[in-house]
């Protein structure tokens, strides 16, 4: 089924504003040998990977440039700079970054990655592929570079490899509410809505106030036929998007009768909604047409 006419993009994609480790832990994958002393900043750049983690990206990056004042020299400064700079939309200036601190072999995995989010970002697919596969290679604990490699795999219609990709990033990191839906909504694309409600409940389970999740388990209930129930409890702002994207699925069904009361409820919820589900309706009755 193709979900690209829905009124609403419902992927969730934990790549550029969500750096984190499993566990609560923050900052890259691969940071100070356990054996090292800690150095003098450290405290500072805790603070920093910290203020970051919370999506505070233009903080961030003031106090690592305080650090690099101090230490020109510090990768890890520089490393968080060009993360902040990904998750604040400026992923060319964090490509640059990522690309320079990749010749760093304590850091390259982590770079590598970045680098391919960032190229990815870019809608630069295959160097992107390219990328976060040699970042894999180099550390398979990059949960979010298997993330980034299972959303490239869906939008090249490859669902076993996304499902492979989405498990990798999911035995690192379990309790990752995005991770979850990813692979929820990648089962949804790939016809098997049954799986992909197990994923998204899981994921709503984890993360119950985001409305991402919530709209791609309508979207998966009405992949198997369950309207009413995707549509109950809709909240008045959202309700003329889920009447439509509701209408829409159905259409995709062949339930064409579902389809246009749904469509026409979403004319109704929202003016400001008519341009989307008039396209669709054209589309729908269309169908209709080459019914009779």
């Amino acid at each position: 089924m193709d979900y690209r006419q829905i009124g609403a993009g419902m992927l969730l994609l934990a790549v550029a504003a969500c750096s984190g480790l499993p566990g609560g832990a923050s900052g890259p994958t691969t940071t100070v040998p356990p054996t090292a002393t800690i150095a003098p900043g450290a405290p500072i750049l805790a603070a920093a990977d910290a203020t970051r983690e919370e999506g505070r990206f233009a903080e961030a990056m003031q106090i690592y440039q305080e650090v690099l004042v101090s230490d020109p020299q510090s990768t890890a400064a520089q490393l968080g700079i060009a993360e902040s700079l990904l998750g604040f939309g400026k992923p060319a200036d964090a490509r640059k970054m990522f690309e320079a601190l990749s010749t760093n072999g304590q850091y390259r995995a982590v770079a590598l990655q970045g680098k391919g989010l960032a190229l990815l970002a870019l809608n630069q697919r295959e160097q992107a592929a390219k990328a976060l596969r040699e970042a894999t290679e180099t550390d398979p604990m990059l949960w979010r570079a298997w993330n980034a490699l299972g959303l490239l795999a869906d939008l090249k219609r490859e669902a076993h490899e996304a499902e492979a990709a989405y498990s990798q990033a999911l035995a690192i990191n379990p309790d990752s509410a995005a991770l979850h839906n990813n692979l929820g909504y990648s089962r949804l694309i790939a016809g098997r809505p049954d799986e992909a409600l197990g994923s998204l409940r899981k994921a709503i389970a984890l993360d119950p106030s985001s409305e991402t999740v919530r709209n791609n388990v309508r979207l998966a209930l009405a992949a198997k036929g369950n309207y009413a129930e995707a549509t109950r409890g809709a909240p008045p702002e959202s309700r003329a998007a889920v009447f439509n994207n509701v209408g829409y699925v159905a259409m995709q069904r062949g339930d064409l009768a579902a389809a246009e009361g749904y469509l026409a409820r979403a004319m109704e919820s929202s003016s400001s909604y008519n341009t989307v589900a008039s396209r669709n309706i054209e589309q729908l009755n269309s169908m209709k047409g080459g019914e009779q």
